[in-house]
């Protein structure tokens, strides 16, 4: 125990006994400085992986004069087992046993430093981005912009949102030479106003476009809200609202998903979905008694489907909701589904753009921490390379900052970018079915 003991303190004296982080480029130009102990001449080989687990990695060194074999292990094993300890320590909290890091007045002068370099990389993205959205509007520099903030604010949180959107409106004569004639945006009315009454384009008015999922997602809302409200109350049949065999938390969801895919699929078109957002509400209304099929898919009405084939078609009452049911949340589908309504969401168009790239720019800064603004631009502006061309851009990035981007982080950023490829083809090969098979019912 007391030479243990003795040879702890000594370890704790030892002002080498610790990691360092070294680039295999110095070491190779260290050792090209010394005499070889096989032949006696100044050190000129090759170095070799041997074996890398974790952290840890064995060296093999070869001298090309006498073929003279040095090893050096970067991390010692435990005594108790075959474990490195740098892996060890990585495994208990990171606990390295590096030299202390830079001070703090340092540290943000390198964060600036490297913003620098990625809000000059970012530039071109972007530029580049605009240009395709105005090759796919057919070379119109008019564009709809996805609103949302993206700069910090000074002033009343109430008014943060439409003046940011109002600046970012104007600078785009000056930055990209084009003009947004038209936004995405929710069910808040203050930016449109805002833009209204102080135009940005000298004789354009700006034109709001409903966001349709924030719309779909009212259909939700209106049921839960009537279901609270009345959770009390005695219907038409004796029965309450909730319960067994009643409307359900599940049943509203999917009147939800059934409106919000009425309108992806007819926002082209008022009359048509008009119909179709009626036609959920009947279809759950209707009983074989009183069929109310008239505007009903083919494709996906049972009832429709027996008719044609000549056949008699049952309903199964077990799983229907009841009518009296249906009668309490009809204000709901005659507020949202009436053609004033709907108007609001025809040629509209979605956010999820937006989201995406928000999703991004959250696992580098989470919303939920506090950070510097500099360190918030600099992960806007990695978030915007990548957002636009994939992670494989960050190689541009890192050659103009370190003038190598590093075998490691280029093997990384390549898997990354291909499994990004890989979700985006199949994202896209998902939207042609969809659209192919709107096109057939067409």
């Amino acid at each position: 125990m007391q030479n243990e003991s003795t040879s702890s303190k000594q370890n704790v004296n030892d002002n080498l006994d610790f990691n360092l982080i070294i680039h295999m480029n110095s070491l190779i130009s260290l050792l090209k400085q010394f005499i070889c102990s096989g032949c006696n001449k100044r050190w000129d080989g090759s170095t070799t992986i041997k074996e890398r687990n974790g952290l840890y990695i064995q060296l093999e060194f070869m001298c090309n004069h006498c073929g003279f074999l040095t090893r050096l292990y970067s991390s010692p094993k435990m005594r108790n087992g075959r474990r490195h300890e740098i892996n060890v320590r990585l495994a208990i909290g990171g606990s390295l046993n590096l030299p202390p890091p830079v001070q703090e007045h340092k540290y943000r002068e390198v964060q600036e430093f490297i913003l620098n370099y990625v809000e000059t990389a970012q530039e071109q993205p972007m530029i580049d981005a605009v240009y395709d959205a105005i090759s796919e509007a057919g070379d119109v520099e008019d564009l709809t912009e996805n609103h949302e903030c993206q700069l910090n604010f000074i002033g009343a949180s109430g008014a943060m949102e439409k003046e940011m959107i109002y600046e970012m409106f104007c600078r785009s004569l000056p930055k990209y030479d084009i003009k947004y004639i038209s936004y995405i945006g929710d069910g808040d009315a203050k930016v449109h106003k805002y833009l209204t009454t102080n135009p940005p384009y000298p004789g354009v008015t700006i034109r709001k476009l409903e966001d349709t999922n924030h719309f779909a997602k009212r259909m939700l809302s209106c049921i839960k809200k009537i279901k609270q409200e009345n959770k009390n109350t005695i219907l038409s049949d004796g029965k309450k609202i909730n319960g067994k065999g009643r409307l359900t938390d599940g049943d509203a969801i999917k009147f939800k998903i059934y409106f919000a895919k009425a309108i992806r699929e007819s926002k082209t078109d008022l009359d048509k979905l008009y119909e179709k957002s009626w036609a959920i509400f009947n279809h759950h209304y209707s009983t074989d008694i009183e069929p109310m099929h008239d505007w009903y898919d083919p494709q996906w009405c049972k009832y429709l489907q027996a008719k044609s084939n000549g056949q008699q078609f049952t309903r199964n009452s077990r799983l229907a909701i009841p009518r009296a049911c249906l009668d309490l949340i009809k204000p709901a589908f005659l507020e949202l589904c009436s053609k004033t309504s709907l108007a609001r969401v025809v040629g509209g168009g979605s956010q999820n753009a937006n989201e995406a790239f928000h999703s991004l720019l959250w696992t580098m800064v989470p919303k939920h921490r506090f950070c510097s603004s500099t360190i918030l631009r600099t992960a806007l502006g990695l978030s915007t390379i990548i957002y636009n061309d994939g992670y494989s851009s960050l190689d541009k990035l890192f050659t103009s900052v370190f003038s190598s981007i590093g075998y490691f982080s280029a093997e990384c950023f390549g898997r990354l970018h291909t499994a990004r490829k890989s979700l985006t083809s199949k994202v896209k090969k998902r939207r042609k079915k969809v659209q192919q098979q709107q096109q057939q019912q067409q």
